[in-house]
């Protein structure tokens, strides 16, 4: 039986279990500000270095003040950083507690990190090695590698290279992926087959960040490798590159297992171990590894020396140059003036520097790795703790201040609009979604209440973009195509035949679109109408009981309604009563889906099912009423609008895919 102090944790692993799902191995979208410090981030005292890092006890001085900041304000209990330089490991250094009960320090060589969707770069490295062996194509038909069938929704196949740049056309799903215990994890082959996600857009045409196209593409690696992807990564890259604190195996080998640190949240002033989440087998090629960050560096240093790695004890050679300079080139990008994704890595170009990298989020561990090609300079960070989200999120956090010392920017020139510009700018103007999202499946509800970008027009010229993340202005220098008023970011559109605006890119988001939606999708629309919808329920329920109550008083007398009347009554209240109680399940069983479909959450599904048949006959009762005149003129008017709302209610469910079992 557990404790009060373990069940609290779990209920508060329940509640943000989405969002974690969302961020787990995710490179997230953007954050407060752009150009500058992030907001709560605060600038080293120390020094700028014009030209990089060049002495490994000025970078420690400088960690040391920025870790410790961080640590401090985001209630993070262990940190560790490794930094390569020109063929060498330039600087390493652990942070904090892997193990607070028992004060065991973070070891920069010895800790191991939950690396999240950083593990997606070593799936990627795999596929290129068997590129090289012929024995993939980047290009096929990526049913040929497989044992089931990807469905044939568009007439142009799914390849590699699609799931390499997340442009496969799938939409976002996160049901059923986190268990809480392994008997409930599906076998190898198994959830990967029973969650093939629909086919929304043709491959090729935007970047939409999935687990899955990872997942798949570690399944054809062991496909044709005739190794599980776990055997095949510790044979073909993690042993021959000496990562001997690293593992893509589950449970974690007995002689690694004391090494890794412990996960934390801080809830109630104080710091608590994070609930071990587990996820499918098939998933580990989207983000399972465990490392440290001295390994991270070997990586690296493989990555940026065009496939080779040698030390003192090793010399390897695990991709052929030419694959390895192809992996930093641009694959795929959604606009050629904005930054695209790379074979694998994503484009995180910075104050005039190029910067390939990924970063991870394995919860509640957060990580980043970035590689700077032409500086011949490597980057990776890890924290242990759950409030080091804001940390990881590309050029921001620790990429911000890293940057900002290291190679500060030049100041932006500033820009003037286009004369004719206010003539065309209400054409941008809406709300925008983010394309890592379900569109088939009642996790569509989810986009609703997710990151969304809403352009206006404030009439002076720009653009603002506003977004949960931060504000932005933005100016237009070639027609669809923006800068940051304050900073050398871009912002890209694109328009569909009949000239409408359709998608908008970010170079803060390679891995990522938003894509425009109708007025009728937009949070300002439907949370109004889903309030005042529920407002009107209660106050059914309300008014029932008083006349309940008044007719009571009045035996001696009672009203002289029709039994017609008495059964359009009960039929408005058992509606309003089943859509308040659709409501209060959601609450309380819908965030769990990510753990699978309880079934408590389908009986509520059926409860929204059985309200809109009911609906129908309060429609019908509606129109008798006032046919037949049932009440008075003041009570008629109200069940026509309670009545209404049950319409709307039922527009509202079916919009988003919560009428029915949609999963």
């Amino acid at each position: 039986m557990k404790n009060k102090n373990q069940s609290a944790i779990l209920y508060k692993v329940q509640v943000l279990a989405l969002l974690v799902v969302l961020l787990m191995s995710f490179a997230a979208p953007v954050a407060t500000g752009a150009g500058g410090v992030a907001s709560g981030e605060k600038m080293s005292t120390l020094p700028n270095q014009a030209q990089g890092p060049t002495d490994p006890a000025e970078m420690e001085e400088f960690m040391d003040d920025l870790i410790a900041r961080q640590m401090e304000e985001n209630h993070i209990a262990g940190a560790a950083v490794a930094v390569v330089k020109d063929g060498q490991l330039f600087f390493s250094k652990g942070y904090g507690y892997a193990d607070l009960a028992n004060q065991i320090p973070v070891d920069a060589e010895q800790t191991m990190f939950k690396l999240g969707s950083i593990t997606k770069l070593f799936t990627w490295t795999a596929v290129m090695q068997l590129v090289e062996q012929g024995k993939l194509d980047l290009n096929a038909d990526i049913n040929t590698y497989l044992d089931f069938s990807i469905p044939d929704s568009y007439p142009q196949p799914i390849t590699l290279s699609h799931l390499m740049t997340h442009t496969s056309g799938f939409e976002d799903i996160h049901a059923d992926m986190v268990k809480l215990d392994e008997e409930n994890l599906a076998p190898p082959r198994e959830w990967l087959v029973s969650h093939i996600p629909a086919r929304v857009r043709p491959p090729g045409e935007i970047a939409a960040y999935s687990n899955y196209n990872a997942a798949l593409a570690g399944y054809i690696v062991a496909r044709m490798s005739g190794r599980s992807y776990s055997e095949y990564l510790q044979e073909h890259i993690l042993s021959p590159l000496g990562m001997n604190g690293t593992t893509a195996q589950y449970p974690t080998p007995p002689e690694l297992l004391a090494r890794e640190s412990l996960g934390y949240m801080y809830e109630e002033d104080a710091y608590q171990i994070f609930p071990q989440l587990l996820t499918p087998e098939d998933l580990f090629p989207a983000g399972s590894m465990r490392s440290t960050a001295t390994d991270m560096a070997r990586f690296m240093l493989m990555h940026l020396q065009g496939g080779f790695y040698g030390d003192a004890s090793t010399e390897i050679r695990i991709l052929e140059e030419s694959t390895a300079r192809k992996m930093q080139s641009v694959l795929f990008a959604p606009d050629p003036r904005i930054l695209g994704n790379a074979y694998g890595f994503f484009e995180f170009s910075d104050n005039n520097q190029r910067v390939i990298g990924h970063s991870g989020s394995g919860e509640p561990m957060e990580s980043m790795l970035l590689l700077l090609p032409d500086q011949n300079l490597g980057v990776f960070v890890a924290y242990n703790s759950l409030g080091a989200g804001e940390l990881n999120r590309q050029h921001f956090g620790f990429q911000r201040a890293f940057f900002d010392h290291y190679y500060p920017a030049p100041a932006v020139e500033s820009i003037q609009p286009p004369a004719d510009f206010a003539e065309r700018a209400d054409r941008f103007v809406g709300a925008y979604k983010w394309t890592m999202s379900s569109y088939t499946t009642l996790e569509k509800y989810f986009a609703l209440m997710g990151p969304t970008i809403n352009v206006n027009n404030p009439g002076d010229g720009t653009l603002l973009l506003e977004s949960p993340f931060g504000n932005w202005s933005i100016v237009e220098e070639e027609p669809l195509y923006f800068r940051f008023v304050d900073s050398a970011y871009h912002v890209a559109f694109r328009e569909d035949e009949q000239g409408r605006i359709v998608y908008l890119f970010t170079d803060l988001t390679p891995m990522m679109s938003f894509e425009k939606v109708p007025w009728y999708e937009t949070l300002g629309f439907n949370m109004p109408l889903l309030m005042i919808s529920l407002l009107m329920f209660l106050s059914m329920l309300i008014v029932t009981l008083v006349r309940f109550i008044r007719d009571r008083r009045l035996v001696a007398n009672p009203q002289p309604f029709s039994p017609s009347a008495r059964t359009a009554s009960r039929l408005i209240v058992g509606v309003s009563l089943l859509n308040l109680l659709f409501i209060v399940g959601n609450v309380m069983w819908g965030e769990q889906i990510v753990f699978g479909i309880p079934f408590a959450y389908k009986v509520v599904l059926g409860l929204g099912v059985l309200s809109a048949l009911l609906t129908i006959g309060a429609v019908i009762y509606c129109v008798l009423a006032w046919k037949d005149r049932y009440w008075g003129a003041a009570y008629r008017i109200f069940y026509t609008l309670v009545t209404l709302a049950a319409v709307a209610f039922v527009w509202f469910l079916n919009q988003w895919n919560l009428l029915g079992w949609r999963y």
